[in-house]
């Protein structure tokens, strides 16, 4: 595998943290790197992975790709864009297109060439690239043009630049690259040549590449050409060296004037929209005719720079240096999680777990894609390991065949999410899609029976309903949109592949109140987990004062109003106490007003209520800053399914007071890893108050936590579990 860079260093390093998910094992990489003025030689440095790298003098694509050529010692050479990041069977896609059906190797391919998805993943940059023997090319084919390989074809098949794999021998025999090409048309050229010479270009459905198009010493960040010279003069130099003989010196001249015109229409337009300044506009244009001369001189020399020199011996390669991928003992997962949201974009905890499992999981070998809602455009993208699939929750008219109502937005949200696996699947099947119960995202495909579907039961609806009694009264909302929601939970808790309940009490709860009983094999309860935030307790040691923390939404379901009713008691009588509380504040209280508003308004003039500090929602860094900061945790929550929140506590080091409600009991060791009390304010005002009291008892408590989650609840078990639930199910065919 050649890399060609120049300038490029963020988005190299992740092409290479890219290529250890790569399903293909045996492989080695090439790093040709150009004049860099970046980070290049830096991010290369740090990196452990055993690799070739060489330089290229000159801001020459051409040469650059050929000195790879030269140093590689493999049977076939496959070229990516610095700015790229391959899908993980890319490279078995792409070595498929040289083998005939029967497992024999095809004797007269040369190149074969994938799919280039646009910066956004999601739509394509090109599919199927073809070219004329002027030099004008297409990238929308939308089916392989490999019965266009035949020598003399006006129309002929290319493989892109940036996703390309070619036989090494053959590359060399025939030249190599021509590096007059220093950048564009230098892939076209050489599948017209090997064309001509009797060679097939095959290209694959499939073998995909995401490209990220960033900007360049020839193009800016909003993709427009600065300096055009390198395009016009090789598309002319092309047109005389591969046209000439299909076409007349007035066809040729013609041609290229219309594409210089075009170019030239191209920066008055840029620059109406000001997305040129005039002085770059001029540049350009001066550009475009220094093209002309440099063009019809090249063209005038023939093929001058040849790569390799046919009277010479094959250039020897440097021994094969394998590069390390990602191998999983077991069985290779490819699954599809689903989670309208997940952080930075927003904070909560089925995003926050979805994430932190999704990493962990490919970090280990596993091929993840994460479904979540975007706010623009779709978008696909790879971000630490983890594909993440942001699309718009669109209505797109497809029928959920539950046989049962479908409020609007559910069925908007679930039939996005069904077409974003049926796009997931299209080449490659998943052994699961996994998703969580609340807006039941997965009704569509589940529907569908296409994919082996695994519902995580976390806070239903209808378990939220006996916390929010407003809802259950609203005769209209129950109607239109809460009675269709609890009987789509009970379906899809009667359709499900796999239960995955996260711990006794949500399986518990969920049963009571749906009335589906679900047993074994179909019932697996395995604790989730967090991702580590701190390397050490903070040290408390010394603190005079100590804060509460609450982080959470301001709803009775948390217990926000138990510890409303309860913090003037504590703050009254220990004026060292301080409390903070962080979480969306805005929601309606059972009066219609925000408890947050009500209890700043029966509170005024307090003398302590400039102890309380209420934030609002923060993000994760303020988060793990607040969690050090705090010497308590209070999560007075009347359920959680699991409650990640005491996790955090946990994690921070912290004494964590709960209810004995929901998994609370689960997770907390009730005295020695928290505090557990009934569910009223004196009992919380009591435990409290006895914590604020004495900083032995939270040292030793918050240490014992600490010890519990590094134990039990680590990202590293929370995948254990997800594992051990996966490998139930059956492993998919493959088409």
């Amino acid at each position: 595998m050649i890399i060609n860079t120049l300038d490029r260093a963020p988005s190299l390093d992740l092409l290479l943290d890219s290529l250890g998910q790569l399903t293909y094992p045996d492989f080695e990489v090439v790093v040709v790197v150009g004049p860099c003025k970046d980070d290049t030689d830096a991010v290369l440095s740090a990196r452990r992975e055993p690799m070739k790298l060489l330089r290229c003098d000159l801001p020459n694509l051409s040469k650059s790709r050929n000195i790879g050529v030269a140093a590689s010692a493999a049977d076939f050479v496959a070229f990516i864009d610095d700015d790229a990041v391959p899908e993980p069977q890319w490279l078995e896609e792409l070595l498929a297109g040289f083998y005939e059906p029967d497992g024999s190797l095809a004797p007269d391919v040369a190149a074969v060439g994938g799919w280039v998805y646009d910066h956004t993943g999601h739509a394509f940059q090109c599919i199927h690239t073809g070219a004329d023997r002027l030099g004008n090319a297409r990238g929308d084919y939308p089916r392989p043009l490999n019965l266009l390989a035949t020598p003399g074809s006006r129309i002929f098949p290319y493989a892109p630049g940036g996703n390309a794999l070619y036989r090494r021998d053959v590359l060399i025999t025939m030249g190599g690259f021509d590096e007059e090409y220093e950048y564009y048309l230098e892939e076209t050229d050489l599948s017209a040549r090997l064309i001509d010479h009797g060679w097939a270009i095959r290209q694959v459905d499939g073998a995909a590449i995401h490209h990220k198009f960033l900007p360049s010493s020839v193009r800016t960040s909003s993709k427009v050409l600065r300096d055009r010279f390198a395009v016009v003069k090789n598309k002319i130099y092309f047109s005389f060296v591969v046209g000439s003989e299909y076409h007349t010196m007035t066809e040729i001249m013609s041609d290229n004037a219309r594409f210089a015109d075009l170019h030239k229409n191209d920066v008055a337009w840029h620059l109406e929209q000001e997305n040129m300044t005039p002085a770059e506009a001029e540049s350009s244009l001066a550009s475009i005719d220094r093209a002309w001369s440099a063009g019809l001189a090249a063209a005038e020399r023939g093929r001058a720079a040849m790569g390799f020199s046919k009277d010479q011996e094959p250039p020897a390669p440097r021994p094969f240096l394998p590069f390390p991928t990602r191998q999983v003992a077991g069985r290779r997962l490819r699954l599809c999680f689903v989670s309208q949201t997940i952080p930075p974009e927003v904070i909560g905890g089925i995003g926050r777990y979805f994430m932190d499992l999704a990493r962990e999981l490919a970090s280990r070998g596993h091929e993840i894609h994460v479904i979540t809602t975007a706010e623009t455009h779709d978008t696909v993208d790879l971000e630490e390991g983890v594909w993440v699939h942001r699309i718009r929750k669109e209505f797109c008219g497809q029928e959920v065949a539950t046989g049962l109502d479908v409020p609007y937005r559910i069925a908007a949200n679930a039939t996005a999410v069904a077409a974003e696996v049926e796009r997931i699947t299209d080449r490659v099947p998943l052994d699961a899609v996994y998703a969580a119960m609340w807006d039941v995202e997965h009704l569509a495909v589940m529907a569908k029976r296409s994919v082996p579907c695994v519902t995580a039961l976390v806070t239903t609806f209808a378990i939220t309903l006996r916390t929010r009694p407003e809802w259950g009264g609203d005769a209209t909302f129950m109607e239109e949109f809460g009675t269709p929601l609890l009987e789509l939970e009970r379906w899809v808790l009667e359709h499900s592949d796999v239960v995955h309940a996260i711990s006794n009490a949500i399986a518990r709860e969920v049963q009571a109140t749906s009335g589906v009983l679900m047993g074994s094999p179909r019932l697996h309860v395995e604790p989730i987990g967090e991702a580590e935030h701190f390397s050490q307790i903070p040290d408390r040691s010394d603190r005079e004062s100590c804060t509460l923390l609450f982080v959470g939404r301001f709803e009775k379901r948390k217990g926000i109003d138990l510890l409303f009713d309860t913090i003037p008691e504590v703050l009254e009588s220990q004026p060292h106490v301080r409390v903070v509380l962080a979480g969306r504040n805005d929601l309606p209280g059972e009066n219609g007003r925000p408890y947050g508003e009500v209890f700043l308004e029966r509170n005024t003039g307090a003398p302590w209520l400039d102890r309380v500090s209420i934030l609002g929602v923060v993000d994760d860094e303020r988060l793990w800053s607040l969690l050090g900061e705090a010497d308590v945790m209070v999560a007075p929550s009347r359920f959680e399914s699991f409650g990640l929140v005491y996790l955090e506590g946990m994690m921070a080091g912290l004494p964590v007071v709960a209810l004995n409600m929901g998994a609370a009991p689960e997770i907390i060791m009730d005295g020695t890893t928290g505090i557990l009390v009934a569910a009223d304010s004196a009992s919380l005002a009591l435990a409290l108050l006895g914590l604020c009291a004495d900083p032995n008892a939270r040292e030793r408590i918050g240490a014992a936590g600490r010890r519990r989650y590094e134990e039990r609840y680590t990202v590293v078990a929370m995948a254990d579990g997800a594992e051990r639930i996966f490998a139930t199910l059956p492993v998919p065919e493959v088409l």
